[in-house]
């Protein structure tokens, strides 16, 4: 497998004080020129500012919740199962994502794209930008193995080679956000669908934690974030060489259940892992963050195990009205009030959607127009022997 070697964000000594939302309309200013415009283009138009159901752009907690030490600008830590909000920092603020948002391109291959159909790989997948598993011109892969290159190892070779099945480029950006929006997005633009940074891309710790606590309803995906290591093709058709999960908390902690890793300059490290203890999963986001307080997983690790010692939450994923976005965007701190809440599974439930792509009930009816179901029996989660692999980003 190959890896992109970076260079780690200037060091912080304490997280970015966020108490005044600043970046209710935007991510931080850009550190490189991977947001540059071109002569011609436009900025896209961020999404309408939304008023934060949890009171504060700083950290929101039960009182019983003792906030470990971390570097991070914006976090969430929810149940996956319940949509419950243990904590959170800076929930509704804008930062990039980086390779965290693979998950919606991963959903998007789920529902449309059979795991055991081939696919032939071309001199474009293999000399796509930025962090590689070794996808090579010219031999063949199954679709699983693209997912698990994807979903291990990061691959935007893997991302590339997927989306050009799924029609392309541009069509699948268009799913990608089509998805984004009926989960419920208050505050992503996806610029790219593998997370390099493009201008207009951002997200949300809130807007993460919906997607991931979508796609873990899926039992395939669920499964392939809790597998260790795969067997991949390459150099050629005959060779073999192993793919290893970058994801530290799942490589190191017994009670990991996977998760993705996220790195670019200007995104800085960003996070999402989870753990399973007695059945009850519990899952952090981290966004913009440093090294300074251990590996970004690490950092997730505290704060999960944080709230599984609390007794308390905050709110519920599920519990905000994402049926409309306003029209206009905001600037600053003035927001726009969303309509009543509802429930959000219920109103995907109306249409005939819903979260559980396992059963076959995920639509993109809008953009897809068709409905691909994949079933994938077997999500028993592979053992583990801690080899003591660190991860990339």
């Amino acid at each position: 497998m190959y890896a992109v070697a970076h260079a780690d964000p200037a060091p912080r000594t304490t997280a970015p004080d966020t108490s005044q939302c600043p970046q209710a309309t935007y991510p931080p200013e850009a550190e490189t020129t991977s947001e540059a415009l071109t002569p011609g283009q436009v900025a896209p138009t961020p999404p309408p500012t939304v008023v934060n159901e949890y009171g504060s752009c700083d950290i929101t907690a039960p009182a019983d919740y003792v906030v470990p030490a971390n570097t991070a600008a914006a976090w969430m830590v929810f149940d996956i199962d319940t949509g419950d909000v243990i904590s959170t920092k800076d929930p509704h603020g804008r930062y990039r994502p980086a390779s965290v948002i693979k998950v919606l391109l991963a959903m998007v291959a789920l529902n449309e794209l059979t795991l055991s159909d081939t696919y032939v790989a071309t001199a474009e997948d293999q000399n796509q930008e930025g962090s590689a598993v070794g996808i090579r011109e010219g031999l063949t892969y199954t679709n699983e193995q693209l997912l698990y290159g994807l979903l291990l190892n990061s691959g935007n070779d893997a991302a590339h080679a997927l989306a050009t099945e799924l029609g392309g480029d541009e069509v699948a950006l268009e799913k990608v956000r089509a998805l984004a929006h009926s989960l419920g997005a208050v505050d992503t633009f996806v610029a790219s669908y593998s997370g390099l940074d493009a201008p207009g891309m951002m997200t949300s710790a809130r807007d993460l934690a919906v997607f991931y606590s979508a796609a873990w309803e899926n039992e395939t995906f669920a499964r392939m974030l809790a597998t260790e290591k795969v067997t991949f093709p390459g150099p050629s058709q005959e060779e073999t060489y192993e793919v290893w999960n970058d994801n530290g908390l799942f490589m190191n902690d017994p009670d990991g259940i996977g998760g993705k890793t996220g790195y670019t300059d200007d995104a800085h490290h960003t996070f999402v892992g989870a753990k399973d203890i007695g059945g009850r999963r519990l899952a952090a986001v981290i966004l913009d963050t440093t090294i300074d307080d251990g590996r970004a997983w690490k950092q997730a690790q505290a704060l999960i195990e944080a709230a599984y010692a609390s007794q308390g939450a905050i709110g519920n994923l599920r519990g905000r009205d994402v049926s409309a976005h306003p029209g206009e965007a905001t600037s600053g701190n003035d927001a726009t009030e969303l309509p009543t809440a509802m429930n959000v599974a219920d109103e995907r439930a109306e249409d005939g959607g819903g979260k559980n792509l396992s059963a076959g009930v995920f639509l993109l009816a809008a953009i897809v127009g068709i409905v691909g179901v994949v079933l994938l029996a077997g999500g028993a989660r592979q053992s583990r022997k801690h080899h003591g692999k660190h991860q990339k980003s």
